[in-house]
């Protein structure tokens, strides 16, 4: 589909170009996908002493209720099978019998799963992405994605056929918005192809989805003509309402309707992920400056499109983020395939959409597909597997963490034309100290620095500039020092802006600031002026090395996000004595919190204001505390430590 966007009309980024086809295999049963679970439910393994028989196993199996699954005469263990959730009781008492050496839990591993899909070679994009790493943690279960779109071959009705790679695929609340019924078909193939990204069956048709075992709404927002205001405002309406946690929407058009504002703040109240396609340059193939709606929107995920070699798409739209308009993410988006070489994006959809044979809704093959509407579904998809791993996460912080977890593309830190880089799927979801709390956000350091390459003729003076990244929001004051080679360079100058001091000495400048308002995102604190001598027209290559980086944030416990999840700074409200959650109140929700941290799970956004006995940690007693506080039991007060409720902030001195 490619027509012209009308003034209310907001276009599918549907198909730029279909160039590749490959006939699906037979239909074949697809093993099932689960998600890792770390013991085997309902079965522990004893190990029996040197002097006992065999023979005990059935006794020891009887002792408890169970059934004895399996014996390794060379392992000297035997397996019992018991009623879920009977495995502690029986483990308790097997240990106790002097015929048992040891029983324990029967631990799993599993398979670094990889689909064995005929065509999943050709599937670069989920290599791009590391998908096959990411499917060792989530295949995004228990997450609903609404896919708000032309439609997908979801069922068998009337001239419609289901797809048969998506034969597996869990649906729930089918709903057409441009007639109000609940059958959601598909009438041009992209709404499909978008899914199959998302949710294609393993091992059936040849390719694989990202997250075969999220739940896909369909919603049909598109007609032949296009996808209208009213439509997508009452599909976004709808998949809200039924339960979505991601809204995908592979569309966009120039123009946004106050309907559709006010569906999406519906979205963004409700806590729902919304994703959308940046634009492919108003369909000249020529990426525009200015973004799409509603990826402009600031609460909307946009997402732009990479070819198979990282570089952005010559079709793919980019914007400087200035409020309401700004690129957030890249994805694989692909590029027309003239070389043969599977440049696109493929996947399962109408055979008749890309040139093999009549139009007919029964009939599928695998095509090759580009444009930022293949590249948005990369980025719901992986934004489920957050979501299955952490499900708690409100939109504002799943933003957060995506671009967290994106890989730095383009100029350093964010770039107008590839946003905060491409999304990779291991980072957004990794949590490798089980801590609750992903890994991009409490792994990193607070603070990176860049300053670019660049050739001197001598002299010359060139003016470099230092660019800062603050990933951890609220630092209130850095230190970076700059070294340079090679000795007929030195630098002349040092540019700062306000809050910044530039101090030179000898091959090392040393940019520092507290700024008044922490920093966050993206900063450019200095310009340093760099001169080279030599011979005439000599040049020389000017090597400058970040040497050291150093910040210092405010102890107030962020151990999370930002109130708003993304990486500026907004007021959490006054900081109190006891409030764990930063809610601005203390309560019954900061016990628990501190029950939590006792059992080694910190997850309180403000953890360190927990300590309310000044013992250096948060504690039981600290808990017991709050506890009196709350009953309103009086409790003795620690000397020089804040009363349980009272404001942490330092006063401020009256003006002169």
């Amino acid at each position: 589909m490619s027509l012209p966007a009308a003034s209310r009309i907001v276009v599918p980024l549907a198909v730029l170009a279909v160039l590749g086809v490959l006939a699906g295999p037979a239909t074949a049963a697809s093993p099932e996908v689960t998600e890792r679970a770390d013991y085997a439910a309902g079965e522990v393994v004893v190990r029996l002493s040197a002097e006992s028989p065999y023979a005990d196993s059935a006794r020891l199996a009887s002792q408890v209720g169970a059934t004895v699954e399996r014996v390794s005469a060379r392992g000297g263990f035997a397996t019992l099978l018991l009623p879920p959730g009977q495995e502690a009781e029986a483990i308790e008492r097997l240990r106790a019998d002097p015929a048992v050496e040891s029983a324990e839990l029967n631990a799993l591993k599993q398979p670094s799963r990889i689909p064995v899909d005929e065509f999943f070679p050709l599937q670069w994009n989920m290599k791009l992405i590391g998908a096959p790493e990411a499917w060792n943690t989530s295949f995004g279960s228990g997450v609903t994605i609404a896919v708000l779109d032309t439609g997908v071959a979801y069922e068998n009705y009337n001239q419609f056929g289901r797809s048969p790679g998506l034969s597996q695929t869990r649906f729930v609340s089918p709903y057409d918005a441009t007639d109000g019924t609940t059958h959601a078909n598909d009438e041009d193939g992209h709404g499909t192809h978008v899914t199959g990204t998302l949710a294609q069956d393993w091992d059936v048709f040849g390719v694989a989805g990202l997250v075969p075992q999220a739940a896909i709404m369909p919603v049909r927002v598109c007609r032949p003509s296009g996808c209208s205001a009213d439509s997508i405002a009452d599909g976004v309406y709808w998949a809200v309402d039924h339960g979505a946690d991601v809204i995908n929407l592979s569309l966009g058009g120039p123009v946004l309707a106050t309907i559709e504002r006010e569906a999406f703040a519906y979205a963004e109240a409700a806590g729902v992920v919304v994703v959308a396609a940046a634009g492919n340059g108003g369909g000249d193939l020529i990426g525009d400056p200015t973004l799409d709606f509603p990826a402009r929107m600031e609460s909307v995920v946009s997402v732009g499109a990479l070819d198979r070699n990282m570089e952005r798409a010559g079709y793919s739209s980019y914007g400087e983020h200035e409020g309401d308009d700004g690129l957030h993410l890249m994805g694989p988006g692909g590029i027309k395939d003239v070389s043969g070489n599977g440049d696109g994006i493929l996947q399962n959809t109408y055979a008749f959409t890309c040139g093999a044979g009549p139009e007919d809704y029964k009939q599928f093959a695998l095509c090759s597909y580009f444009g930022t509407s293949m590249a948005t579904p990369h980025v719901s998809g992986i934004a489920a597997m957050l979501l299955s791993v952490h499900p708690d996460l409100s939109a504002a912080q799943v933003r957060g963490v995506l671009r967290c977890a994106s890989l730095d593309l383009g100029d350093p830190g964010y770039d107008a034309e590839y946003g905060a880089g491409m999304l990779f799927a291991p980072a957004a979801i990794a949590d490798q100290d089980e801590d609750g709390i992903v890994d991009c956000f409490d792994a990193r350091p607070a603070l990176t620095a860049s300053i670019a390459k660049v050739d001197v003729r001598p002299g010359e003076t060139v003016s470099v500039p230092l660019d800062i990244s603050a990933w951890w929001p609220g630092v209130t004051s850095y230190e970076v020092q700059v070294s340079f080679s090679p000795a007929v360079v030195e630098a002349v100058g040092c540019t700062p802006r306000e809050e910044t001091v530039c101090v030179i000495e000898d091959d090392l400048v040393t940019v520092s600031g507290s700024p008044s308002s922490p920093l966050a995102g993206n900063f450019r604190p200095a310009y340093i002026d760099f001169e080279a001598s030599g011979g005439l027209n000599t040049f020389t290559s000017l090597h400058v090395v970040v040497t050291a980086v150093s910040a210092r944030v405010p102890d107030i416990g962020l151990r999370l996000f930002t109130e708003d999840g993304s990486i500026r700074i907004s007021d959490p409200g006054p900081t109190l004595a006891g409030d764990l959650d930063c809610d601005s109140k203390v309560g019954p929700d900061d016990v628990i919190d501190i029950l939590r941290a006792v059992g080694g799970s910190a997850e309180a956004l403000c953890f360190a204001q927990g300590d309310v006995n000044c013992s250096g940690g948060v504690d039981a007693f600290d808990g017991l505390a709050i506890i009196a506080y709350i009953a309103e039991i009086a409790h003795p007060a620690v000397a020089d430590c804040p009363e349980i409720g009272s404001s942490l902030a330092p006063e401020s001195e009256e003006p002169e």
